[in-house]
């Protein structure tokens, strides 16, 4: 089949260049032809225009001489006019001659003579007629009493035209002639060279195409035979394919309505094969009675339509019985557009119906539908078969979405049409699995989500059919959504909460550092907030909470994020805040302030019987590209935000180095104090104490912090910071022990009384504190020694 294309091929392109060469040659001849005629008629047109000055010339000197012979007024005005008109026309016929005339196809003709002619200055021809028509136009000029015989220009006019104009007329038509006769004897000469060539050309033609064209045509016949016979092989097993689908061909010819059936529908009918055609009525004896009337509408459809049908309908078997068949028509049209011939398929699909109404007995017990989706070529669909379960998954009956089904792409939400076309699309030409959620709007259950799947298959017409499955995940989707909340949002308050706050600040790091963007973290803390929990409970502390996310909501854009970390502690991250870092720390202090303001307004709580006044801490930081990750940022912030609070709460605070710094150094020191109570590096010092009498009375206890690897560090730095990380209670405990132990020694030693501890023997923890009044840290003091003694 191929080798026969290329032959059918090779032969249309040879016939066709010589063909096409023939009917180049025969053109280009006939061009030529017209061309001489053009030529000819065109040259005799500037001839008779050359030789027709020469007339009006003697036709300006014969008025002339007539204005000299009247005596009427009236005759000679009429000479004059007549003067005048032959005066200009000679004027434009001269133009034309000289300069060509485009919009009457008049071209310039010009040669070296025709210059001579015209241009010489002594005796040139533009020149004499310049000088006739002026002198022409004085005479138009004098009135009648005023004219006279003798004026010059009367005389040259009657004496100059005729003497001294006719000759170089003469001379200008002829030089034209010889232009024109040059002219046409090229043209024939070139259309002589062009038939020699298509004589050339038609020798070629019979030398390298016609005569091996008739050996193609003997080896193209012979493939045809071959081709023949494959067809006829070809149409054996399409019968044999068609006895196995029960499906048949058939022909309808509306003239004479006598259907021509392939073997198939003869066996489809159970009716034995007695001629090639069966008549219109024959057919109908075999249709059940009350589908009849539904097979001539459908055909009569066809028919007025330019679109191709199928119906469904019932026959009626002679051996008995009734069947099922499904029908698929198209019309044939002539040049006219009327149509002469129906044509199409017959398939018993018995067997289908009874299993698809199983199927729909099936469906009927189990949540959605099950439903047949047609592409056609044309990129239209269709539902071919849709579940009885539409009703309720969609609202709309299975009859109407069959019948319309822009009906059921109506039903589905605005937002996801898009989505869900693109993704048939990708399905029929991928031929991959549909899988689509999307939103409906029903008409009773309002907005209703839907979960599709359907697998695709390309049809013979290149169609796609899909088979499929839809149902209601609206529960699943909500339970989904409330899922999504608790694991991102804060439940009180419908804020982000710590998860989201993450992976937002990773987003504006990543935008801040592709845009070369500022932006700022800020950390705020409720001042006072578990006083009002202690006091007021819960559910108002819960209340407080969310008004102060609604004031933070007011505060900012829509694009910036608020998170509750936790408790009473709120993040805000705000994206592109400025383009350098100087107008990022005044926008976000800005806001940080209007913010600090806003939770300073009283809040109203318990439905108006409770008003609380408030206020909070707010940290700043500000931040560009990922010099810092999210931790350090918090930190930053945080660090910041405490700032505020030891300031005297209600501040707002921006994140420093220098604060940074002492804080860490709190820190280390804070882990060598840690380390110094586990190593023994602290020391106990004391300091006697004297009465009125000179006597000793006492002694105060003085501790001091000796590091191994340091200068020693005062209690005025080391006692607050133990008091903060909660160091001071076994630190105080190891006072007392070691106080205690001291004087059991110095009792054994040197027999001290215990009256000696009825003197006052006090235990400063700091220049700012003391563990309980003079006489309740002697008892203590005096009940430990005893317990350790």
């Amino acid at each position: 089949m191929m080798e026969h294309g290329n032959t059918v091929r090779s032969l249309r392109f040879r016939y066709i260049l010589g063909l096409s060469a023939i009917a180049f040659l025969v053109t280009a001849s006939f061009i030529m032809m017209q061309r001489v005629i053009s030529q000819q008629r065109f040259h005799a047109t500037i001839v008779n225009m050359a030789s027709h000055q020469a007339g009006l010339s003697n036709r300006i000197t014969y008025f002339a001489s007539l204005m000299a012979l009247t005596d009427d007024a009236t005759e000679y005005t009429m000479a004059q006019g007549q003067i005048g008109m032959t005066a200009n026309k000679m004027r434009q016929r001269h133009a034309t001659l000289r300069n060509g005339l485009p919009e009457d196809d008049i071209p310039v003709v010009s040669n070296e003579n025709l210059q001579t002619i015209y241009e010489d200055p002594m005796v040139g021809l533009d020149r004499a007629l310049e000088n006739f028509l002026q002198h022409a136009e004085v005479i138009c000029q004098i009135d009648i009493q005023d004219f006279k015989v003798t004026s010059s220009s009367y005389i040259f006019l009657t004496t100059y035209g005729p003497n001294a104009l006719e000759p170089m007329f003469d001379a200008a038509v002829d030089e034209y002639e010889k232009i024109g006769n040059a002219a046409i004897l090229r043209i024939k000469r070139l259309e002589r060279i062009i038939w020699l060539a298509t004589l050339f050309v038609l020798l070629f033609e019979i030398a390298c195409i016609f005569i091996p064209l008739e050996s193609k045509v003997k080896n193209t016949l012979k493939s045809l035979e071959q081709n023949i016979s494959e067809l006829t092989r070809t149409r054996k097993r399409l019968l044999l394919a068609q006895e196995f689908a029960l499906i048949g061909d058939w022909e309808l010819d509306l003239n004479s309505k006598v259907f021509t059936w392939s073997d198939q529908v003869y066996a489809i009918f159970g009716v034995v094969k007695k001629g090639e055609t069966v008549s219109w009525e024959d057919f109908l004896r075999y249709i059940h009675p009350e589908d009849q009337g539904l097979l001539e509408a459908a055909i009569n459809s066809i028919v007025e339509t330019d679109a191709a049908g199928s119906v469904e309908y019932r026959i009626l078997p002679p051996e008995g019985g009734e069947r099922l068949v499904y029908q698929y028509a198209a019309r044939k049209v002539d040049g006219d557009d009327s149509c002469l011939m129906l044509s199409g398929t017959i398939q018993d699909i018995t067997e289908r119906k009874e299993l698809s109404t199983r199927l729909e007995k099936l469906s009927e017990h189990i949540p959605g539908f099950i439903f047949q989706c047609h592409k056609n070529p044309a990129g239209r669909y269709k539902f071919s078969y849709v579940g009885k379960g539409i009703q309720e998954t969609c609202g709309i009956s299975p009859d109407r979405v069959v019948e319309n089904s822009a009906d059921m792409l109506e039903l589905i939400h605005e937002d996801d049409v898009e989505d869900v076309m693109l993704s048939m699309e990708e399905s029929a030409v991928k031929l991959t699995t549909w899988y689509a959620n999307y939103r409906i709007r029903h008409p009773e259950k309002g907005v209703v989500w839907l979960e599709g799947h359907a697998t695709p298959g390309k049809m013979l017409d290149g169609s796609v059919l899909w088979y499929g499955y839809i149902w209601d995940v609206t529960e699943r989707k909500e339970s989904e959504d409330r899922i999504h909340k608790l694991a991102l949002y804060d439940p009180l308050t419908g804020l982000a909460n710590r998860r989201l706050m993450r992976d937002r600040l990773g987003r504006a790091l990543s935008v801040s550092e592709r845009n070369a963007s500022w932006c700022s973290l800020i950390m705020l803390d409720l001042d006072n907030f578990k006083t009002l929990n202690d006091t007021k409970g819960h559910e108002l502390g819960d209340a407080l909470l969310i008004d102060v996310a609604a004031r933070l909501k007011g505060c900012t854009r829509e694009s910036d994020t608020i998170s509750r970390l936790g408790g009473d502690e709120f993040v805000v991250i705000l994206e592109d805040i400025g383009a350098t870092v100087e107008n990022a720390r005044k926008n976000a202090m800005e806001l940080a302030e209007k913010i600090r303001h806003s939770l300073s307004v009283p809040y109203t709580l318990d439905k108006g019987k409770v008003v609380h006044h408030g206020s909070g801490s707010v940290g700043v930081t500000v931040f560009q590209g990922k010099t810092a990750n999210e931790s350090t940022l918090l930190k930053r912030a945080d660090v910041a935000m405490y700032e505020a609070k030891e300031k005297g709460r209600n501040q707002v605070c921006l994140y420093s180095e220098e604060r940074q710094r002492e804080i860490n150094r709190k820190s280390a020191l804070m882990s060598e104090l840690q380390r110094a109570v586990q190593n023994n590096e602290l020391s106990l010092y004391f300091q006697p104490q004297i009465d009125a009498h000179g006597r000793l009375c006492g002694a105060e206890a003085l501790l001091r912090w000796f590091p191994a690897d340091r200068d020693p560090v005062p209690p005025a730095t080391f006692i607050p910071l133990a008091e903060q990380c909660g160091l001071i209670l076994p630190i105080g405990e190891w006072v007392m022990f070691e106080a205690c132990s001291r004087l059991r020694v110095l009792r054994q030693r040197h027999g001290v009384l215990d009256e000696f501890f009825l003197g006052v023997c006090r235990f400063q923890k700091s220049y700012k504190h003391e563990i309980s009044t003079q006489i309740d840290s002697i008892r203590f003091f005096y009940g430990y020694y005893r317990i350790i003694s």
